[in-house]
């Protein structure tokens, strides 16, 4: 059992609450990935997908997270035992398991423990364990397909699923068995053209208002300026606006006078997938006492994101991102078309608005990662001791890359030479030196040995007092780097990664199970690690469980947890990072004003309102993080306390208190806290001056209206941080699990489930104050509850099921320091009452399944069968495509 090195039942209630997700229940979920089936905890809070993981470091994997303790804190098991990290860490900064490298069609169940288990498995189970347990045990063969998509538009939620299952002897009869697993996975892309007509009005209106318009950026391109204010030539034109096509642009391509690029037709909306899992396992009962086992686990994934060409977009702003080489800001100006350029018709520098779509297909970023586990073990009954050993080693090796960036010094060369034929069709040899391919590449490795075991002691009135023991010894090593081009900051504001690290852990743990009495069991686990360089950490856990009643039952655990500082915290590392999307205090509110007064003017104008929007209240800035190998570890307290009652043996209930802090959290201090702050914590951010661009735009913005609105402080240039032990977090909250079962006879069986997560109290760390934040639970992107209820309906050959998905409303502001949607923000960004809130929102989804043959089935999954569209939410960083989906499979047995 999950949470205990105690033999003990399946169904066995513990003194930890611990959620189990059965075959059939996944099987009724119609679920084609490991995502989809922790999707439906409502304990799962999400950290990252592959679906929109492009921009970071650990692009194309996903990522769990419990109680919104980050994937750093909730450990991720398969059948008990540690899988490896991603070969690259999310953020620079956090390593996890990429649950997508997970096989779903041969998981017998899913256990997911809800309370802190540092005790009894180590660092990383603060928030709790997910344990993904695959069948033991397979003789036969088995086919399974299946296939997905939307019924609201073609193209949209496509994914296809096969999987093959074959094994040979049973255990049982022969004393040996040996199965395989195979399953591949593909997801369909489509491009943000493709969507256009299914999105909601809100999300055009208030979060991506020029979502479908055509681009200015074109090739053969636009010309944009202004002519001299003394211009000789023709004084009629002095000071006059200029936007006009190149020439050469197709008739079809012409809009307003203006060249037009529909670059919706080549972004991905939705990342393609593929992915190929494989496991094999196997057991040779040696003699009656001794047993040996391996496993191997193969997987190799792959994730592709669809990307617009290149642009030429001049904006007098300089472009900054930090060289971690020379420790200085590197800077990139986009050039205008100088006099005598061969593609300037002006005798004054020009600008173009151009799109460098040469070869579109070049600008595809891919995600390629492959993984294995490898381990072998012996396991038996010994002089009263039940023991398990294994050794065993695995990895993950990721990659991800693509063109598109700028190579600052050879573009400039190609363009400023003429090198570059703008509106012809140039080399690829040229284009490869103004594009150059570029990765961020990463190695994750672990090699292990542990062995445990466990024995009754002596009789007690309750029963056998139980002793458990073990030890473990690991050896995890990390590695991340980058393509030259990025290590040297030649390419126009990528950050760079460089982490080289490793660390040995020692582990010695013990556990002892005491039913006092019949009724009252008590229960106590203490384990020793050493991690690297830090101290040794000791780390207890005790519970209790009494049976007040034959039906009523109720528990409580108190214990430590930990997590040790990574190699890419504490690791020979270098980071440098671009951050984009900041909301900048000191220009956003003047960057709103501008944009508001430059719609009311032409389709140039308009044009520049985005721009000038987003250059304050959607900046972008150099970041630089560094390791620190003095850090300690993450610690925490954990208490848990509940109820467990089944007044019938078709009904049962549980509702478990949790509470747990969290200190010496590792990280650095939130860059819009840090903006917030900024008079307050001198020199934590640099800033240019105020631009031309800016200058420009507040020009143009007093010829339109006669007033003078001007930016009073200059862009963000750099921040510069370290990893501390500077933050803490306290959450507390109820789960709540009831299950009912109802026989009728010939009729057959209906299962009723109800699992629920009430969030009390979530507080994160201000460190400017020193002291907790407030309460976010119920704020942007801590909800305040999350329901979910299944029926399901078994009868023969017959199965049906329906499934209900309920979340509350919940605030858009995030904290304190968040002002942009309070009641006045969203009045100042002219967002509507109405839409300054995230609604309460219900999905119900349904599927039936029949077994045409005594050993073949068919299912169907329909999604969301009422068709509710996404609830408005115009923070959302995902498209708000939902809509009613449909998922066949057939499943075959030889």
């Amino acid at each position: 059992m999950t949470g205990s090195n105690i033999k003990r039942g399946i169904d066995e209630q513990t003194s930890s609450p611990i959620q189990v997700l059965g075959r059939e229940e996944i099987k009724a979920m119609g679920a084609s990935t490991v995502k989809d089936i922790v999707d439906t905890l409502t304990s799962n809070t999400g950290a990252l997908s592959d679906l929109n993981s492009s921009n970071s470091f650990s692009s194309g994997a996903t990522g769990l997270s419990l109680r919104n303790l980050g994937k750093g804190s909730t450990l991720t098991l398969l059948n008990g035992r540690r899988v490896s990290n991603f070969g690259t860490a999310d953020g620079g900064q956090q390593t996890f398991v990429n649950i997508d490298s997970i096989p779903s069609d041969v998981i017998e169940r899913v256990e997911v423990l809800l309370d802190g288990a540092s005790a009894i498995y180590g660092s990383d189970a603060v928030a709790g364990v997910v344990n993904i347990i695959t069948r033991k045990e397979f003789n036969g063969l088995t086919l399974r397909a299946g296939a997905r998509q939307s019924l609201v538009k073609s193209d949209l939620n496509r994914d296809q699923t096969a999987s093959v299952t074959w094994g040979l002897g049973d255990f049982n009869a022969q004393g040996w068995n040996v199965f395989n697993h195979l399953e591949l996975f593909h997801r369909s892309p489509y491009s943000n053209r493709a969507i256009q007509n299914v999105l909601p009005q809100w999300y055009i209106d208030h979060v991506s208002p020029t979502f479908g318009v055509k681009s200015t950026y074109s090739t053969p391109g636009n010309y944009f300026g202004r002519y001299p204010a003394v211009y000789p030539a023709n004084p009629a034109l002095a000071g006059k606006t200029i936007g006009v096509a190149a020439p050469g642009c197709a008739p079809t391509l012409l809009e307003d006078g203006l060249c037009k690029f529909d670059q919706w037709d080549r972004v991905g909306g939705y990342a393609e997938a593929d992915r190929a899992n494989f496991m094999s396992s196997g057991r040779l009962k040696i003699n009656e006492n001794l047993t040996a086992f391996a496993e191997i686990t193969l997987s190799d994934t792959k994730t592709s994101f669809y990307n617009a060409p290149s642009i030429m977009q001049y904006t007098g702003t300089p472009t900054r991102w930090f060289n971690a080489q020379t420790r200085k800001l590197e800077f990139f100006t986009e050039p205008m078309l100088p006099v005598g350029h061969p593609y300037n018709p002006y005798s004054f520098p020009i600008q173009l608005r151009y799109r460098y779509a040469d070869n579109v297909d070049m600008y595809k970023q891919e995600a390629h990662a492959r993984q294995h586990r490898v381990m072998v073990g012996l396991e038996g009954t010994h002089f009263g001791w039940d023991w398990n050993s294994a050794i065993g080693t695995m990895a993950n090796s990721s990659d991800a890359g693509g063109r598109g960036p700028k190579h600052a010094k050879n573009y400039l060369a190609a363009v400023l030479t003429g090198e570059y034929k703008f509106g012809q069709k140039n080399s690829d040899e040229l284009l490869n030196r103004m594009f150059p391919h570029y990765s961020f590449d990463g190695k994750a490795k672990q090699h292990f040995a542990d062995i445990r075991a466990s024995r009754e002691l002596m009789q007690l009135s309750g029963g056998p007092l139980s002793l458990a023991v073990g030890a473990e010894y690991r050896r995890d090593s990390f590695e991340s780097w980058v393509s030259d081009n990025v290590a040297n900051a030649e390419l126009v504001g990528y950050g760079s990664i460089n982490v080289n690290g490793g660390r040995n852990m020692y582990a010695a743990y013990a556990e002892l199970a005491a039913p006092v009495t019949k009724d009252l069991e008590l229960n106590g686990a203490v384990r020793v690690d050493k991690v690297g360089k830090t101290d040794a950490n000791v780390v207890p856990k005790l519970s209790a469980r009494y049976q007040l009643h034959p039906s009523l039952m109720v528990r409580a655990t108190v214990s430590q947890g930990f997590r040790a500082p990574n190699a890419a915290e504490t690791g020979d590392v270098a980071l440098s990072a671009f951050q984009n999307g900041l909301q900048d205090p000191k220009r956003c509110a003047i960057a709103t004003q501008l944009y508001n007064e430059l719609l009311k003017g032409t389709a140039i104008d308009r044009a520049d309102a985005v721009r000038a929007r987003d250059a304050g209240c959607s900046a972008s800035a150099a970041v630089d993080i560094a390791g620190n190998p003095s850090l300690d570890p993450e610690k925490s307290r954990s208490v848990n306390g509940g109820v467990v009652w089944q007044p019938t043996k078709d009904l049962s209930m549980s509702l478990d208190y949790y509470r747990i802090e969290r200190r010496n959290e590792i990280g650095t201090r939130d860059i819009d806290e840090i903006l917030s702050q900024e008079d307050k914590v001198p020199g934590s951010v640099d800033r240019l001056g105020v631009t031309d661009d800016d200058r420009n735009l507040s020009q143009r913005v007093f010829e339109l209206s006669g007033k003078r609105i001007d930016h009073t402080a200059g862009p963000i240039a750099a921040i510069s941080m370290a990893y501390q032990n500077l933050n803490r977090t306290r959450v507390e909250g109820l789960d709540l699990e009831i299950n009912h079962q109802i026989n009728m006879g010939s009729s057959g069986k209906i299962r009723n489930t109800l699992r629920a997560n009430y969030q009390l109290d979530y507080r994160g760390w201000d460190s400017v104050d020193n002291n907790y934040t407030e309460n976010l639970a119920g704020l942007y992107g801590n909800p305040k509850y999350a329901v979910r209820a299944t029926s399901q309906w078994n009868q023969g050959p017959y199965r049906a099921g329906v499934a209900f998905t309920y979340s509350p409303e919940t605030k858009l502001i995030s904290d304190k320091y968040d002002t942009s949607y309070t009641a006045q923000g969203c009045k100042d960004r002219s967002i509507p009452t109405d839409y300054c809130k995230i609604k309460q929102d219900i999905v119900v989804d349904a599927n039936i399944g029949y077994d045409l043959f005594k050993n073949t089935s068919l299912s169907l999954n329909v999604d969301n069968v009422f068709n509710r569209a996404s609830t408005v939410n115009v923070r959302t960083t995902v498209l708000p495509l939902r809509g009613r989906t449909a998922r066949i499979a057939i499943e075959h047995k030889f």
